[in-house]
């Protein structure tokens, strides 16, 4: 069976003789490549003033992917591989495009890889789609192919068009970009600079927005460390892939110093902070990490809305202690209380639109409350308590600890099986020592409380107090020991008791992390 030729190599060995002479007549000298992997002819400029004078040859390669077609609207395709090749070759490089009207005729048409057709090819790969077309009008016609071989054989010219494609690509994401390429004898970068530094992250999970978020609003001496793990956009990287690495990203950042008053009557009171703001918010920020947040619009429930926060940093270890002013603000900041925003357009907001500040404010009174305690001067409370459910849990109990009138200890107990009724029980005089645990973000306290009362006995072994008053002995500081609850709960032995919604429930929760040290205890008179 002889060898057959079909259609299509018929087409493109025309094309591409076609495309060679097309060359010829313009000085344009084709070299056909042997191995061709996308680029079927490296062309180099004749130099010569015309047909028949002696000129230089220019050593600058242009590479030219030849499609050739006998489509009546001479359409052609490129699948995404071929966009690859175009965008990736290190030289300059163009598209050409041959419609053929029969074996004798044909019309040449061509595109240099210029920014616009970068971005063009950019925005191809970036979609799901698997091919492009171009046709006749998407291209120039071949006689004005020596200029633009010549404009685009000049020096530094493709990290030119690349910096401008990219910054066209990136600018509709980021705003105004500046890039420029940076060389020297021992290292290369490409230098971005854009207005808007936050716009140049991922935002599209709720996991990203949240880092992006911390990032802005969280403890200010955290935000560099922040924003280098936060994953850059790949819209925008797209348009940098081809530019020298490293890229150095710079950008502003406002960090306007303001005020915020909250006012309860007959209470006020005044933090500094900084003002600043990202694409989707902007909130006040205290150097301690611990900010107010107000989004922009958003659609909830049918209605369009600015959604409000309270945020503590969960990474801050800044001590509530060394911010009094802070304290302050969160202490007078009651369900009745408004805020009044130094902005320069008096914005006032009422205290109970902002989600989580309650819980903040109650911790931040806890703390206050809990400060009188014997022992609490050791104790390290950080802003990252605040952000913290366990932590705080705990410094809420603390803070009542505080006040004898409401002291969150059980007056009285029995120990012993639930048939143990205290009438069978024989009682001593004594004083009962009882230790609660607690979390905190780096820390565990075993606060021990003490009271003079009654104990009991069920066949001579303790079952149980009755204690009218107890008073804080003192607190002991140890390394974190994690719990499977986030309550204060207190030891028993075989048992735990947990606080837990105001109430003490009985659980086995571990009981057994703890060593004889840390048990409830009794002295009899």
């Amino acid at each position: 069976m002889p060898k057959k030729r079909n259609a299509a190599q018929r087409i493109g060995a025309i094309g591409e003789d076609r495309f060679r002479l097309s060359c010829q007549e313009n000085f344009i000298i084709p070299n056909k490549v042997e191995h061709d992997f996308g680029f079927d002819f490296l062309c180099q400029p004749d130099l010569t003033a015309d047909f028949g004078g002696i000129g230089p040859v220019s050593g600058v390669f242009v590479g030219f992917s030849v499609r050739a077609t006998d489509r009546d609207d001479g359409r052609i395709r490129l699948n995404r591989a071929d966009a690859e090749c175009l965008l990736a070759a290190q030289f300059p490089t163009g598209l050409a495009l041959v419609m053929l009207n029969g074996p004798k005729s044909a019309a040449v048409y061509f595109r240099m890889m210029d920014a616009a057709f970068i971005v063009e090819l950019s925005h191809f790969l970036a979609s799901a789609k698997k091919s492009t077309h171009f046709t006749p009008k998407d291209m120039r016609p071949v006689a004005q192919i020596r200029d633009a071989i010549g404009a685009v054989s000049s020096p530094g010219y493709l990290e030119q068009v690349r910096a401008d494609a990219a910054r066209k690509i990136a600018e509709p994401i980021t705003g105004p970009v500046q890039i420029q390429i940076h060389r020297d004898a021992d290292s290369q970068a490409t230098l971005i600079t854009s207005l808007d530094l936050y716009a140049w992250f991922e935002q599209g999970t709720p996991a990203e927005q949240e880092a992006l978020y911390l990032a802005t609003f969280g403890e200010p001496m955290r935000r560099d460390q922040r924003m280098r793990k936060l994953a850059l956009s790949g819209k925008v990287m797209g348009g940098l892939a081809h530019l020298p690495q490293p890229y150095v990203l710079a950008g502003f950042v406002m960090d306007h110093p303001t005020s915020v008053r909250v006012e309860t009557a007959p209470a006020s009171a005044e933090l500094p902070v900084l003002r600043t703001a990202n694409e989707h918010h902007f909130g006040y920020v205290h150097p301690a990490g611990f900010a107010l947040t107000v989004s922009a619009r958003v659609e909830k429930d049918g209605q369009h809305v600015h959604l409000m926060r309270a945020l503590a940093d969960p990474d801050s270890d800044a001590l509530l202690a060394d911010h009094p002013g802070l304290l302050d603000f969160l202490a007078t900041c009651r369900p009745e209380s408004v805020f009044h925003f130094d902005n320069g357009d008096g914005l006032t907001l009422d205290v109970t639109y902002f989600d989580s500040l309650g819980d903040l404010a109650q911790c931040a009174a806890s703390f206050r409350d809990a400060q009188s305690l014997d022992g609490w001067d050791a104790v390290p409370v950080m802003v990252k308590d605040m952000a913290s459910p366990e932590s705080r849990n705990s410094l809420m109990f603390l803070g009542a600890a505080a006040d004898p009138q409401t002291q969150p200890i059980p007056r009285g107990l029995l120990l012993a099986a639930r048939e143990v009724e205290e009438k069978d029980c024989d009682t001593a005089s004594g004083t009962i020592h009882v230790p609660v645990v607690c979390n905190l973000a780096d820390s565990t306290l075993v606060v021990w409380f003490s009271g003079h009362g009654s104990v009991l006995f069920h066949d001579g072994d303790l079952c149980g107090f009755k204690v009218p008053a107890f008073r804080v002995d003192n607190i002991q500081m140890l390394p974190r020991v994690p719990s499977r609850s986030l309550f204060p709960r207190v030891v028993l032995g075989p048992r735990t008791l947990i606080r837990d919604e105001g109430r003490w429930q009985e659980s086995d929760a571990d009981t057994g992390l703890w060593s004889d040290d840390v048990r409830l205890r009794f002295q009899l008179d």
